[in-house]
């Protein structure tokens, strides 16, 4: 071999390169795309379950487009569990009331559940207990509105799964 082919790939060895470059492209869009999929399915057909919002630092409520969100729910979940790290997953069981809030009833423990009950996945991060997002990203200019948020409406799906997919006031209005 001369110098001048040191490092020069071979044209059928380019072709393999790229063809397995663009086998994995698909591979990671497929799969980002299935994930968006299951996403769109959970806000379409996920039931309705609210949880009362928990007062905020005023300091850091508002960062940029975002609302930082805390849920009044937290602190029973939080004196429920059993932590030996600040890093935790777990399902919890509610109950939803007449307006479809959620009210906590135990660490799920693999009970059956009621018709009125729902299974919700929650984890601690860092000694936080942290729900579907704690933020919610809105339009910019829109702050003041969106302080007046008393409840996280969100979809949960069978398998506990939560995504936030509205704010709502103290009057149960989509803000």
């Amino acid at each position: 071999m001369t110098s001048n082919n040191m490092g020069v790939l071979h044209p059928r060895q380019l072709s393999k390169r790229s063809l397995w470059a663009i086998i994995a492209a698909v591979v990671i869009l497929a799969l980002i795309n299935y994930k968006i999929y299951q996403q769109e399915q959970l806000l379409a057909n996920g039931d309705i379950i609210l949880f009362k919002l928990a007062p905020v630092d005023p300091r850091s409520l508002m960062q940029g487009d975002y609302m930082e969100l805390n849920y009044d729910i937290a602190t029973a979940i939080s004196w429920s569990v059993e932590q030996d790290s600040d890093n935790h997953d777990g399902f919890m069981i509610v109950t939803l009331d007449h307006n479809r809030i959620a009210q906590f009833d135990s660490i799920y423990r693999g009970a059956v559940l009621t018709p009125a009950q729902r299974l919700v996945q929650y984890r601690i991060r860092d000694g936080r207990v942290k729900l579907a997002g704690n933020a919610f990203f809105f339009e910019e200019g829109r702050a003041e509105e969106f302080a007046q948020a008393k409840y996280s409406e969100c979809r949960v799906n069978q398998a506990g799964q939560l995504l936030v997919s509205n704010l709502l006031d103290k009057d149960f209005k989509r803000i």
